[in-house]
């Protein structure tokens, strides 16, 4: 009886901390829906600019490292093209929010001069639009103690980016009328951004997990990284990790499978033992 009862304790704590954290498609769709929206409104205009569109590479990726409960960035990505934004709040955990904070540094960037104002961070916003980052993919994790900052019971968010963003010295797109530089193979103008013919259906959705490529990473080109500022928050505040410099990650996509597989072929094992 009492390891019937242990099994099952065992057996819910598995699914629940699987779960735990873990976004919805909703949320999935409201990330990919809001960096579009906002990249079609950068001010000035963007000449060239791509849509976003969601990735499970990345996506498995960022799964990986918020289940390390990190306030830091992923320091064992810095050698393939892949960018990386980051999140934490202590309360019921709003995609919105973390999209319109990061969103928001863009008050603090001047893009004539391609800097930040003086002790203030720009590195979310500047990726968030990077012109030639046209993937993403973002995941989850409850914590119940975050190493570097002094929160407990949060929720972190890590959203992975293909190709990268943030190289120093380069503004995030070149300002003109919005389209006016789309390429050959993006010849499309679809809400000031440069997308190729038929990329979306008027009503279709971003494509759920298993339905998108798994990206192929060619070599990084040369970039430098700024460490990052860890900020000091009382409980119960949202917070954003802030850099202005470079935000690289590396991709471990069949390794990261191999966990999700592992978990899941877990979980169906106590379940199995239960009933």
């Amino acid at each position: 009886m009492y390891w019937n009862v242990a099994l099952r304790s065992i057996g819910l704590w598995v699914v629940l901390s699987l779960a735990a954290g873990h976004l919805t498609e909703q949320e999935k769709s409201t990330i990919v829906n809001m960096h579009n929206e906002l990249r079609s409104k950068v001010q000035p205009s963007a000449a060239f600019t791509q849509k976003v569109v969601w990735d499970e590479t990345l996506r498995l990726v960022a799964e990986a490292y918020a289940a390390k409960c990190i306030w830091n960035h992923n320091p064992e990505l810095e050698d393939l093209t892949m960018g990386e934004n980051l999140f934490v709040g202590t309360g019921p955990f709003n995609v919105t929010k973390a999209m319109l904070d990061w969103f928001g540094e863009h008050e603090d960037y001047d893009y004539e001069t391609n800097n930040c104002h003086e002790d203030k961070m720009c590195g979310h916003y500047t990726q968030m639009v990077w012109a030639d980052s046209n993937k993403i993919g973002c995941a989850t994790h409850l914590c119940d103690k975050l190493e570097n900052l002094d929160f407990e019971k949060a929720t972190l968010l890590v959203c992975n980016y293909y190709p990268q963003g943030n190289f120093e010295g380069q503004k995030p797109y070149e300002s003109g009328d919005p389209c006016s530089k789309c390429p050959d193979n993006l010849p499309v103008c679809d809400n000031n951004m440069c997308v190729v013919e038929n990329l979306f259906q008027p009503s279709e959705e971003p494509e759920s997990d298993d339905t998108e490529a798994t990206t192929v990473l060619p070599e990084r080109p040369q970039t430098t990284t700024k460490p990052v500022a860890i900020p000091e928050e009382p409980k119960q505040v949202d917070v954003t990790i802030k850099n202005i410099g470079m935000e690289i990650i590396e991709s471990h996509g069949s390794k990261m499978e191999s966990v999700s597989v592992s978990l899941v072929m877990l979980v169906w094992l106590l379940v199995a033992l239960v009933l």
